[in-house]
């Protein structure tokens, strides 16, 4: 039996959430909402409190991440027998027929695991530039041809991708009970690098259904910021990515560590050296560890 749940990880949301929700609710299949607040300090429980009734909530008292967070709401739909799991950013709006082409892509074509809708900037006019990044070796058409796509009635044929953000990811049950849950290792950011990987380790697919979209309502990424970020997240990705022998794993990882940390010297001096020390650590004092957790993942879901 088909069904959906589509799962929302708020933390200070107040800006999107009612929006967010909204557009759900319009969609024209239609999905039960499991929304988990990572313990937000603003006004969102009293913005989402009107929606109460229609949504399955869950105050966190702590926030967990993305990837925490959304391990409760998969395992929670794993348990109650859900066959497909959308998982969807608090800022981010669906088009109506959104979830409505990603289960008839996701249900003629088994082999993708994941599947994302395009994902356009908070104009609704071009890609989201993350987005946009991520996929143009495989797809980077014009983007007035890109949104005349999406008045089509039927889906369009899957665009095999190497990697998609998970701002909007559509999976199937299937998949995740093989592939497993986003791991703890990661915080926030590249907890989706790190999934995604091991769902292609495991035989799947990704791909984007360009006949429908959602906004991403977010302002675009100051490359010079993001590098703490990236920093602490993407060589333990590259380093924990069972998809390369270790060897090859730790080479790549490390070279993307000192890259850069030497980028963020650059702009920031020594500011972040405690969080360089600690990434490094991983290549060095906790490589068994690493070692463990790519065992651990190779044998999938238990």
């Amino acid at each position: 039996m088909t069904r959906i749940a589509t799962i929302i990880v708020t933390y200070n949301g107040s800006r999107w959430i009612k929006k967010c929700l909204e557009h759900l609710f319009q969609s024209t299949v239609s999905s039960d909402i499991i929304l988990l607040d990572n313990n937000s300090t603003d006004d969102t429980l009293e913005i989402i409190r009107p929606f109460l009734e229609k949504i399955e909530f869950i105050q966190l008292s702590s926030n967990l991440g993305f990837g925490g967070a959304n391990n409760i709401g998969i395992q929670k739909a794993l348990d109650l027998g859900y066959s497909h799991i959308f998982l969807l950013n608090q800022d981010a709006y669906v088009q109506q027929d959104c979830i409505a082409k990603l289960l008839s892509t996701a249900l003629e074509n088994p082999q993708y695991g994941i599947l994302s809708p395009v994902q356009l900037d908070s104009s609704g006019l071009d890609f989201d530039p993350v987005f946009k990044g991520q996929v143009a070796k495989h797809y980077s058409p014009d983007p007035g041809m890109a949104i005349k796509e999406l008045s089509n009635e039927s889906p369009a044929k899957v665009i095999e991708v190497k990697f998609v953000g998970a701002a909007a990811w559509f999976l199937s049950a299937e998949m995740i009970r093989k592939t497993g849950l986003f791991h703890p290792a990661f915080f926030h950011y590249g907890e989706d690098n790190n999934f995604a990987a091991r769902a292609q380790y495991f035989g799947y697919k990704i791909g984007i259904q360009i006949a429908t979209a959602m906004i991403h309502d977010r302002n675009a990424r100051d490359k010079t910021r993001f590098l703490p970020i990236k920093l602490r997240s993407f060589p333990l990705h590259q380093l924990l990515d069972i998809r390369k022998p270790m060897a090859i794993a730790w080479f790549v990882g490390y070279y993307q560590l000192k890259r850069t940390w030497r980028k963020l010297q650059k702009t920031h001096g020594d500011q972040y050296k405690k969080e360089f020390l600690e990434t490094r650590a991983w290549f060095f004092d906790k490589l068994d560890e690493a070692k463990e957790i790519r065992k651990e993942m190779k044998k999938g879901y238990r």
